[in-house]
This record gives structure tokens, C-alpha cells and sequence, in this order.
């Protein structure tokens, strides 16, 4: 598949941005293949992770605007717009809300730049890890637009309208330091030791016992919409539920089992 390379690394499936040369930037068959990549971590019971990480000095420089993913200009009104967006062909909203949803780690590793789609879409994964060579700039306002595939509903809900204004309204951008102390990425790690960091960070999600995860993932979505005490109900069940199953029961056993005999 042109442009993005999809392997299957044990329980881990890594989807590569493989088109330094167009700064890696997002186009209709990427996207699929994207889509591929999600399809088989969800589906595939010997697969616990997807990691999407590119060639190249840049993550992404976004949507290819010389692509399908490009809105039509043809569009003549704001209704026709907000149809083709809902229509979710040749547009990142489906595949964001898709790893939403999907009950196993999603992580995104950014080197160099990661602009426009690409972090808009980043804004969807569980994990954002970074080389303290990335960047991060939403451009849209340049061009006397808004990002409209999360851009501004889910970077809000992660770093707040502070820094929001900030990539949204004044289009500037911020390293990876500061995108560390905002919250907008996990962690930030040297160059030369980012790829083996990425992948030992992966090997210990593949390692988390799979139905405390899926249920974890779905509550913590939860919990960030509703009130105090809603939340707390919302812990109660995914607790309750994962206490009275197989897989709790067995892995708490083995982890008591070790603990005992190496209490540190």
C-alpha cells in the first residue's frame, strides 16, 4: 500500500508513514491503510496494540491538500460542508472516532512536525509519545478556516482554552517540552533513544491484562462528560464488572502470588 507500511510485530500491529519525501502527508490511500491497521488490532485476538509512527524528519504535515481528503471546492454551502463531513468519505472524522472507540491502546509516536490533520487526528489516539524533536501547529486559521476534525472540541478537552487559542486562533506553534507541560503529549525523549523507548512503552501496554484496559478506556471516556457523582457510579460498575471475571481472578492471583514472595 502506497505510502504507509502496515507489519505485524507480535501483539503489536505498527502502521509506518512511509512518504518522507511529501513530508508525510495524509492522503486518501494513507488513510485506508490506517483504517486496515485499526480494523486488525480490534478483530485480531493475538493483537493488543497499534503503534503509528512515520519515516522521515516529519510526522505529518497534515492533509495532502492535492489529495481526495482535501474538502471539494466545489462545495458551495455551509449544509452541503457539513454534509460531506458526515458523509465520512475522504475525511478523518470516522477513522478518529473509530479509535475512540476501540478497546486497545492506540499510540502515536511524533518525530519532527505533527501539523493540522495529523494532530488532530493524534488527539484521538490513548497515547501521544514524543521525540524532543516534534512539533505542533494547527495552520487552518492561515487560510481563513478552523480545524474541524477534533482540532478544536478534543484539544480543548485535553489541554483547555488556554493553549487552544493559542494552536487554533493564533496558529503559532509549541515544541515538544512545551506540549509535554500542557498535556498535549505523555512524554517527551531524546532522539536517539525515542525509537527503543517507543517500543518498550508499547511492549508494556501489550503486557496489561485486556479486559481491565477495554473497561478502563470506556469509563475514562465516560467520567469526562458527566458530573461527580455520575463518575463515581461509572467507576463502581467497571470495577464491579472486571472483579467477578476470569481474567481478574487469574491475574490477581498471579500478581498476590508474586507479590508475596517479593514484596517490593
Amino acid at each position: 500500500m502506497s505510502g504507509i507500511r502496515i507489519v505485524e510485530r507480535g501483539s503489536m500491529i505498527e502502521a509506518t508513514l512511509t512518504r518522507p519525501e511529501k513530508r508525510n502527508a495524509l492522503n486518501l490511500e494513507m488513510l485506508e491503510g490506517l483504517f486496515e491497521a485499526t480494523a486488525r488490532l480490534a478483530g485480531g485476538d493475538h493483537l493488543q496494540v497499534l503503534l503509528v509512527r512515520s519515516e522521515g524528519e516529519v510526522f505529518s504535515a497534515g492533509i495532502d491538500l492535492n489529495s481526495e481528503l482535501a474538502p471539494d471546492p466545489a462545495i458551495a454551502s455551509p449544509t452541503a460542508f457539513r454534509r460531506w463531513y458526515r458523509a465520512g468519505k475522504g475525511c478523518l472524522h470516522p477513522l478518529g472516532d473509530l479509535w475512540e472507540a476501540t478497546e486497545k491502546p492506540i499510540v502515536v509516536a511524533h518525530h519532527g512536525p505533527c501539523i493540522g490533520g495529523a494532530l488532530e487526528l493524534s488527539l484521538c489516539a490513548d497515547f501521544r509519545l514524543a521525540s524532543d524533536t516534534a512539533r505542533y501547529r494547527l495552520p487552518e486559521i492561515a487560510m481563513g478556516g478552523l480545524p474541524g476534525s477534533g482540532g478544536m472540541s478534543r484539544l480543548v478537552r485535553t489541554v483547555g482554552s488556554h493553549w487552544a487559542r493559542w494552536l487554533v486562533l493564533a496558529g503559532l506553534d509549541f515544541d515538544a517540552e512545551r506540549a509535554l507541560a500542557i498535556g498535549l503529549v505523555h512524554s517527551v525523549t531524546p532522539a536517539a533513544q525515542f525509537s527503543a523507548e517507543v517500543d518498550r512503552f508499547c511492549d508494556h501496554l501489550a503486557a496489561i491484562p485486556r479486559e481491565a484496559y477495554a473497561a478502563g478506556k470506556l469509563a475514562l471516556e465516560l467520567m469526562a462528560e458527566v458530573g461527580r457523582g455520575d463518575a463515581r457510579s461509572i467507576e463502581r460498575l467497571a470495577v464491579s464488572g472486571l472483579a467477578t471475571g476470569a481474567e481478574y481472578h487469574a491475574v490477581y492471583e498471579e500478581y498476590v502470588a508474586r507479590f508475596r514472595k517479593d514484596p517490593k
